[in-house]
């Protein structure tokens, strides 16, 4: 019974009504969106080690989130690098793990081999970057270097899938989705040609189609292929479901990106998940040139998108333009006065959101649509930004880029410059050594989580493992919105492309070095 309210709930995903629920079983949350509700903590600190209810180190890095049902965690990992290596750390296998969700004990492990080896720590991506997909009884493991399959509960093996996943590009990728007894998966179509470098022609006389990525639809308890969508889908995007308004299920997805992704025409659209005429194209929207390097995000009214420095508002119902407007002119800016030490007001101001060129992107994937507000991470000056979609009001709030927390001394928020992570595992190996980027702030050109929900607070996680929580209901986005900055442990020794996910009261997350369970002591 308990399963059958759950499907029910999935039923609603994109829907603004939300029920409190145990399971976030996937990356995209119960609803699909990123949201739920729930009494969530606000406040914490793992390198105080305040409001941490439990810490569980992992043998190596990764970046899928946890995904929870009850009282089984799931996420994965890079399979170990050699301490002694003078190697380049790169890989191709995962490592899928269970973890007692009350305690973090480690229940079993099962290993996910692949075949295209990718940068352990890499900024946009690597092998661990799509989240497990769990229900009441079977956990979906995925690698992104070419590996899927399904275990039940206690780690035995129902079904595995391998393909040749393409080498002409990689970024955050698709994050799978479940729904009813079908699991989504971005690949591309062609999986015996997939080996074309990026920057290089496609072979004479083949279809360009042939080496696009689609959504590829699977039964989930079989593995079998169901269907392929009709429009292609760019590597740099992320995909998420909702509902139409006359009831019809239905995906948000994009093409268009960095180093010309060949899915074409660039923009986006939505696609049918009806169960009469799955994979079908309802309408796209295309723009000449720019991105989609974003958490495609929607509800039953509008699809909101980025195109360069402007905000793309669109009808869901019949992906005719409703807005087009600049986001960095005729804004409202609450900046941190450092001399007074504290913020400031500015109207009817500007703001360089990204000093790259136009058709770069002004967030990369941290970006939420919640109610009537779209929020999201500028792509590299620091604020957090939000715009009303009905009224275009353009809102930031300048936050630091980290604070430093040491036992028995005050917290020092850092403005301008962070301090550099050093990028290592659990066992003090130095994985991002691959990547100089990969030592940032996670502001600019890096792949940020997704930003998630819980009632009426909004959750934004950094690669430094700064976490800020936002005020849904603010009615300015200034520093009374702010209502709290937490860290993911010490300054300069934290790294995380994750999200957090939600469950009874508590956040779950992980690091580079461990997953983590934060949370009022009961």
């Amino acid at each position: 019974m308990r399963f059958l309210l759950t499907c029910l709930l999935g039923v609603m995903i994109g829907r603004q009504v939300f029920a409190e629920t145990p399971h976030w079983y996937q990356a995209a949350g119960p609803h699909g969106n990123y949201q739920v509700a729930g009494d969530s903590p606000t406040q914490w600190s793992v390198a105080r080690n305040q409001n941490v209810l439990w810490r569980t180190p992992l043998p190596e890095s990764g970046q899928s989130c946890t995904v929870v049902w009850n009282d089984k965690l799931f996420t994965t990992t890079n399979t170990p690098w050699p301490e002694d290596s003078t190697k380049t750390p790169m890989g191709s296998d995962a490592i899928g793990f269970c973890l007692d969700a009350n305690n973090g004990d480690i229940l079993w492990q099962v290993e996910l081999p692949g075949v295209r080896p990718l940068k352990y720590a890499g900024i946009f991506s690597d092998s661990t970057s799509p989240s497990p997909v769990t229900d009441d009884t079977h956990v979906w493991f995925f690698n992104a270097s070419g590996f899927m399959g399904c275990w039940d509960h206690s780690g035995q093996k129902i079904w595995t899938r391998a393909w040749q996943p393409r080498t002409r590009h990689h970024s955050r990728q698709f994050e799978p989705i479940l729904y009813g007894d079908t699991l989504l998966f971005v690949e591309v179509l062609n999986k015996q040609g997939a080996d074309v470098g990026m920057h290089k022609p496609l072979p004479p006389g083949v279809d360009p189609k042939q080496y696009w990525m689609y959504l590829h639809a699977y039964d989930k308890l079989t593995g079998k292929l169901k269907w392929v969508a009709e429009a292609g889908t760019a590597v740099h995007n992320t995909p998420s479901i909702g509902h139409l308004a006359n009831g019809e299920l239905a995906i948000l997805h994009g093409r268009g990106g960095g180093h010309a992704p060949p899915e074409k025409p660039y923009g986006f659209g939505l696609t049918s998940l009806s169960e009469k005429t799955p994979g079908k194209t309802l309408w796209t929207y295309e723009i000449s040139k720019g991105s989609s390097h974003y958490t495609a995000t929607w509800n039953e009214k509008v699809c909101c998108w980025f195109e360069g420095p402007n905000h793309l508002v669109v009808d869901t119902n019949t992906g005719k333009l409703i807005a087009n407007q600049p986001l960095d002119q005729n804004i409202t800016r609450y900046d941190f006065n450092r001399s007074q030490n504290r913020w400031q007001s500015h109207e009817n101001a500007e703001l360089k959101i990204n000093r790259r060129p136009n058709d770069t992107p002004t967030t990369n994937m941290a970006n939420l649509l919640v109610g009537d507000h779209h929020y999201f991470m500028t792509h590299e000056s620091h604020y957090l930004g939000r715009i009303h979609v009905k009224t275009g009001r353009v809102e930031y709030l300048e936050v630091p880029l980290q604070v430093v927390r040491e036992h028995n001394q005050p917290d020092q928020l850092l403005w301008d410059k962070a301090i550099v992570n050093d990028t290592q595992n659990s066992r003090g190996v130095d994985v991002g050594i691959v990547d100089k980027r990969s030592k940032g702030t996670g502001w600019g050109h890096v792949s940020a989580a997704t930003p998630i929900c819980v009632g009426d607070k909004l959750y934004v996680t950094t690669m430094l493992g700064t976490t800020y929580v936002i005020d849904i209901h603010a009615e300015d986005f200034n520093e009374a919105a702010l209502l709290s900055i937490n860290d993911l442990g010490e300054a300069g020794k934290t790294w995380s492309l994750t999200q957090p996910v939600y469950s009874n009261g508590r956040i779950y997350t992980r690091t580079m070095k461990e997953v983590l369970c934060l949370g009022a002591s009961r």
